[in-house]
Order: structure tokens, then C-alpha cells, then sequence
């Protein structure tokens, strides 16, 4: 029983999530009904959003959110409890002044856990725990989906039995995402509006956009592959570059005869991404600016090097910052590992320390957000600048590990310089390069900073470890 009972809430967990895709490609409002301890309940309800995958406004149909079922209101619903096959309910039905038609597909759960939509009776050994009710409003299906809306909605209704079963989900409909369905394996068979609008000039007439294939469509432009997403039945994701647009295309697998592939116009965040790298890329030349003014003050005041190289070598990490972004593909996040390593080979050069050894331990790629990865590259220029300045000449080898776990990043230095003089507090050090370490770590990245001594053998020296939430 238990057994069954956990396959009847993974059965629901995924028909709530997934319901949402079926209402928007089939334009339909949708009603989930479930049988538990032999009493059915309307379980939850789904409308098609028509700001996102069509053009118009949303009829959310709120007056009907309180319905109860009610078998003699129900017909079709009821029928399919009983019958455990799809039932087609009266023609022309009118609710809230819209004609509408309703489609109910029962759901089955086997004595084997065994999940079904078939269009046959159910098996001996197999029960019908919930229907899926498809109320097609007949105009407004007709005018957009045509004579497809029936082939369309079995295949749907089909596809959500590989959902329960592997665990996998429709995506979510990004608002301005237009739809194309195809007949496999590329054959257009339906374009919504959206979709209609970022293609329909590349045929030599909107109507010829059903019957061909998106790689005859395609085929001058360039397409560039962005990877897939397998959780989210998502084959392919694209990006194409038609004339002065940038089209991002997510090919949705849909089953063994159909799939649907979301279109977006990215051309005005492309615009965006590309004025960004710019900002980027102006910051970081402006900062290599300031750090050349402050090379030739340093010349020219030799008494204040030192404090000069310091405010040299903090504009310097702040750059490489934006030098990373400026070149990305990705603005949001930054290979935190990678700006470690440019850090780190600047200082070395910075201060003459070409016979130090580095031992430097961390995954391939350690992704931060962006606007995290500043505040760790100063963190990590005073943490070594400190060291360089002040062990160089005891100084053999430093060690730098970064750990990643789910929700936090781990960040240990550690050097053989000998250590912090007896009676040392970083806490109550009155110098900047202390206080901006401790600052930043604590204040700004909401973390938790270590530093001790440590010794390992002979080897003795400075530990610092720091950890921020990611």
C-alpha cells in the first residue's frame, strides 16, 4: 500500500507541473480531477496564459474555481472513472458564454505501480486515479490550432506518461515564446502568432510555413548549438542569427511522432549583452588607466612605494574582474578558479617571487555571480599581498584550495612563511589590508573568515580560510 501510495503522489506531483505546457499549446482550460479513498475531488486547475505562447489577453475563468464534481454535471469525467478510457463529452456546450467541448483522459496506476493514458480499458489489476479534463473552446481551437488540435492533444496527453515514469517535465513557457509544432522529424505542422511573426518572412507566404521543415527555413542563416537540457525534455537549445534578429529555439521532445519548438526574439537582449561587455570592457581599461597614474606617481614619490604598489595591485584584481566579463559569454556568473590563477601570476610578478612554488587544488570550474567575484578577488590580493610583503624571504611554497558544495564556496590559503608574531590578532590589526579582508568577507559577502597559525611538520606559516554562501 505504501508503495502504491508513494507512485499516486509522484503520478500527481507531475501532472501539477506538467498540466501547465499542455494548456498552453492546446489553448485549452484544464481540470485535474483525482480519486483518493474512493471520493474524487477537483484537485487543481490550469489556463492557458495567452500573454506568453499566444497573442491576447488571459481568461483566467476564475468563476469556476470553486466547482465541486458532481457526476450528473461531470458526464464525461464520470464516464472515464468508470470506463478507464478517453470519453469525448457533448458538442457545443456552453459555459460562461463560450462554446467549448470536453475531452477527458483518465489516468491509471497498475497493481505494479504501472502508470497509463491508453486508449483502451484499463487492466483487471489496474485502477483509474485521475482524469484529465480538456475544455476546448471550439471558435477560438478551431481559428488557431485547426484540424490538428485532436492529433496534437492525444500526443500531449500520451507524452505524460514517459513524465511520471522517468521523472522528466515539460519546461515552462517563457513569456514572448512562440510555438511550432512539428511532425517528426522537422515538418511544420502548426505555428502559433508568436511563432508565425519570427518566421513567416522567411517563406515567400505565411501559409507556407506549414508542410516545410525548420532546416529548409534555416538553412542560410547561422545557427549556433547552446547545449540541452535532458530534465526538461529540452533536445536542443539554438541560437539564430535571421537578418537583424537573434531567434533562441528550445526543441521540445514531445514523443516518438511529434515535438514543439519554442521561439524567442533575443535581439534586444543580445542589444543589452553586448553594451555590457562594452561597460566591461571601458571599466577595465579605465582601471588600467588609473593604475599606470599611479605607477608614475610612485616614481615619482619612491618614499611611498610600497603604499602605491598596494593601491596598484587592488585596482589591478578589480580589473581582471571586468577584463573576464568583457569577454564572456556569460554576465551573470564568473569562472572564480580562472581569475584565482590571473591573481595569483600577477602578484608573483609583482613582487619578484618567480621561485615560489604554488600548489593550487580546485575543480575544474567554480562559477560565482558576478557581482560576488569582485569582492573575492580583493579579498584574495590582500591575503596574498600580505604574505609576498611580508615572508617573502622565508617564503617557499603557498597552497591555495577552493572547495565547492551545494550552497557555499570554501576558499584556504596557506603559506610556509613562519607565521604571525606571538600575541598577533588579525582581528585587531590596524592595517588596511586586514580590515578590507575582514570587511568584505563578513560584511559584504555574508561569510565566515579562519585565520590562524599553523605547523605541519617543519613547515610552519599562516592559514586562512574563508567560506561565503553561494
Amino acid at each position: 500500500m505504501l508503495k502504491q501510495e508513494m507512485s499516486m503522489d509522484k503520478l500527481i506531483e507531475s501532472l501539477d507541473y506538467n498540466l501547465q505546457f499542455v494548456s498552453e499549446l492546446l489553448q485549452a482550460s484544464i481540470r485535474l480531477f483525482v480519486k483518493r479513498d474512493e471520493q474524487i475531488h477537483i484537485h487543481n486547475y490550469f489556463h492557458p496564459n495567452q500573454d506568453s505562447l499566444y497573442l491576447g489577453p488571459k481568461n483566467s475563468d476564475s468563476s469556476r474555481q470553486q466547482e465541486r464534481f458532481l457526476a450528473h454535471k461531470d458526464i464525461s469525467v464520470d464516464k472515464a472513472f468508470k470506463l478507464g478510457r478517453p470519453v469525448i463529452g457533448q458538442y457545443g456546450l456552453v459555459i460562461n458564454n463560450r462554446r467549448i467541448q470536453e475531452f477527458a483522459y483518465p489516468i491509471s496506476l497498475g497493481g505494479n505501480n504501472e502508470v497509463a493514458t491508453s486508449l483502451r480499458a484499463p487492466r483487471d489489476d489496474s485502477e483509474v486515479v485521475a482524469v484529465i479534463a480538456v475544455e476546448r473552446d471550439i471558435y477560438l481551437t478551431r481559428n488557431i490550432l485547426g484540424q490538428h488540435w485532436d492529433v496534437i492533444a492525444d500526443n500531449l496527453i500520451k507524452a505524460l506518461k514517459a513524465k511520471i515514469m522517468d521523472g522528466t517535465r515539460f519546461p515552462h513557457v517563457a513569456f514572448g515564446e512562440g510555438a511550432v509544432i512539428l511532425q517528426k522529424p522537422d515538418r511544420i505542422l502548426f505555428a502559433n502568432p508568436l511563432a508565425f511573426n519570427l518566421l513567416a518572412e522567411l517563406a515567400e507566404h505565411g501559409s507556407h510555413l506549414v508542410g516545410q521543415t525548420l532546416d529548409d527555413l534555416f538553412a542560410s542563416f547561422p545557427r549556433k548549438y547552446k547545449g540541452k537540457d535532458e530534465q526538461l525534455s529540452i533536445e536542443a537549445i539554438e541560437e539564430i542569427s535571421l537578418r537583424q534578429r537573434t531567434i533562441a529555439a528550445r526543441y521540445v521532445n514531445l514523443g516518438a511522432e511529434m515535438s514543439v519548438v519554442l521561439l524567442k526574439d533575443n535581439s534586444e537582449i543580445k542589444v543589452k549583452e553586448t553594451l555590457l561587455k562594452e561597460i566591461h570592457h571601458r571599466v577595465k581599461n579605465n582601471l588600467q588607466t588609473i593604475a599606470s597614474l599611479l605607477r608614475m606617481q610612485k616614481r615619482r614619490n619612491p618614499d611611498l612605494a610600497e603604499a602605491f604598489n598596494e593601491a596598484i595591485n587592488r585596482t589591478n584584481s578589480i580589473a581582471l574582474v571586468h577584463e573576464h566579463l568583457s569577454h564572456s559569454h556569460d554576465i551573470e556568473t564568473i569562472d572564480f578558479g580562472f581569475l584565482v590563477q590571473k591573481i595569483l601570476k600577477g602578484l608573483i610578478s609583482s613582487f619578484g617571487a618567480e621561485t615560489v612554488r604554488v600548489n593550487y587544488d580546485c575543480p575544474e570550474k567554480v562559477f560565482v555571480p558576478s557581482e560576488d567575484a569582485t569582492n573575492l578577488a580583493l579579498v584574495l590580493n590582500e591575503i596574498l599581498s600580505n604574505t609576498l610583503e611580508h615572508t617573502l624571504d622565508k617564503l617557499s611554497q603557498i597552497d591555495i584550495e577552493l572547495m565547492v558544495g551545494d550552497e557555499s564556496l570554501t576558499m584556504i590559503v596557506k603559506d610556509d612563511g613562519g607565521g604571525f608574531p606571538e600575541g598577533f590578532d588579525y582581528k585587531q590589526s590596524t592595517g588596511l589590508g586586514w580590515e578590507i579582508v575582514r570587511t568584505i568577507t563578513e560584511e559584504s559577502l555574508g561569510g565566515r573568515l579562519r585565520v590562524e597559525n599553523y605547523q605541519d611538520g617543519e613547515r610552519q606559516g599562516v592559514r586562512v580560510e574563508l567560506q561565503i554562501p553561494l
